[in-house]
């Protein structure tokens, strides 16, 4: 946290002998891309409201939802921040600038952003839920709502843009991380695991020396307007070399202003310290300077799935996988996914029915406990 602060002052400072503009959104992108580069998550967020009827806009970063940022911003000369989080960070971002003495700045919203209502529409939304192949970690969904229910007509998402990356992978890092369940010293009865590994989405962190094709750019998805919930991309990459396939490899780069990119790719010397998606094949799979491997993505970014296949014809071999395939999935949990399926109130889900039917606004929590326990004493366990 110290190092945190560090930063945070650092920036301050820089902006005060600083020819040009010294705003509180500059001084935030300064620090979150310093934060990225150090391997630290955060969060540019940006509150709009009208205060006196005047426009008092506010951009900070936030590093776990803690408004430990947002302070450094009110303490640099921010006039407010709107701090919103779904978990007991609030209460840390709360306490933290009440102490400080700026709650007089700050509204705090303890709630998921999807479910938040705002005063004001407000003229920008920023979001860094930027995925390791860009719009894995939600970024499109969450614009997507945060364009409707928080941006006023005409006004701007940040990123507006995602470009998606994919290359093509010699990693023996990579294949030992698919090729796990089946490695030298596990039990042959786990080795049906393997299954799983190959069809799953691992975060790596590759070196250039590594990538024997591409980049080539999968798609460009422009996040100010509605996107489908499924898609569909295909490329093809001419390897550079000869070696050995293990698999593909996804990265971004995304628009925050114009000619203003940010990237996770392996091949950029200015890349944010992110990793890259490695999709695995069932390989390995040799291959010379020259050959073609043609490759499509899917993806259902809302549910989390992504399926890949491969083609190399040069020796006639096709890769196929999915996400899907690698989830654990029990039989008892995809039956009760039929539409034909009859759900029924579990033990636990009859109790929490019995307590919610006692929360009619009258009752106390003492007085509830009570009723339960008196009326409904089978919820409980017994002595054993």
């Amino acid at each position: 946290m110290s190092d945190i602060q560090a930063l945070g002052e650092l920036v301050n400072i820089a902006a005060r002998h600083t020819l040009g503009p010294r705003t509180c959104l500059t001084r935030s992108l300064l620090l979150g891309w310093l934060l990225r580069r150090r391997g630290v998550e955060s969060q540019l967020r940006i509150g709009v409201r009208l205060n006196q009827g005047a426009l008092d806009a506010h951009a900070w970063v936030e590093c776990c939802g803690s408004a430990v940022l947002g302070m450094l911003c009110l303490q640099a000369g921010a006039g407010h921040i709107d701090a919103i989080d779904s978990t007991a960070a609030i209460e840390i971002a709360r306490q933290a600038l009440t102490k400080a003495g700026w709650s007089e700045k700050a509204s705090f919203i303890h709630g998921k952003s999807f479910q938040v209502e705002l005063a004001e529409l407000v003229d920008v939304v920023i979001c860094d839920h930027v995925g390791y192949f860009g719009f894995d970690y939600g970024l499109i969904e969450i614009l997507a709502d945060a364009r409707r229910s928080f941006l006023k007509p005409g006004g701007r998402l940040i990123p507006g843009r995602l470009r998606l990356q994919l290359g093509a992978v010699q990693s023996e890092e990579c294949h030992q991380l698919a090729e796990g369940w089946a490695a030298p010293g596990i039990p042959p009865e786990f080795h049906w695991l393997r299954q799983h590994g190959i069809n799953t989405k691992y975060a790596v962190n590759l070196q250039a020396d590594e990538v024997l094709a591409g980049p080539a750019e999968l798609a460009c998805i422009d996040l100010q307007v509605d996107n489908p919930d499924f898609f569909s991309w295909s490329v093809e990459l001419t390897l550079a070399r000869d070696g050995t396939l293990h698999g593909l490899a996804g990265w971004f780069e995304c628009e925050l202003a114009e000619n203003v990119w940010m990237t996770n790719s392996p091949l950029s010397a200015q890349a944010i310290k992110r990793p890259q998606a490695f999709l695995p094949i069932d390989g390995p799979l040799a291959v010379k300077q020259g050959d073609v491997i043609s490759a499509t993505v899917m993806a259902r970014p809302a549910d989390h799935l992504i399926a890949w296949d491969v083609r190399h014809p040069a020796s006639g071999r096709k890769f196929s996988h999915s996400t899907w395939l690698g989830d654990l999935l029990m039989q008892e949990q995809l039956a009760k996914t039929r539409p034909d399926h009859v759900p029924q109130l579990s033990r636990v889900a009859r109790a929490k029915a019995v307590v919610l039917d006692y929360c009619d606004g009258r009752r106390s929590v003492g007085q509830i406990q009570a009723a339960v326990l008196r009326e409904h004493p089978a919820l409980f366990p017994v002595a054993r």
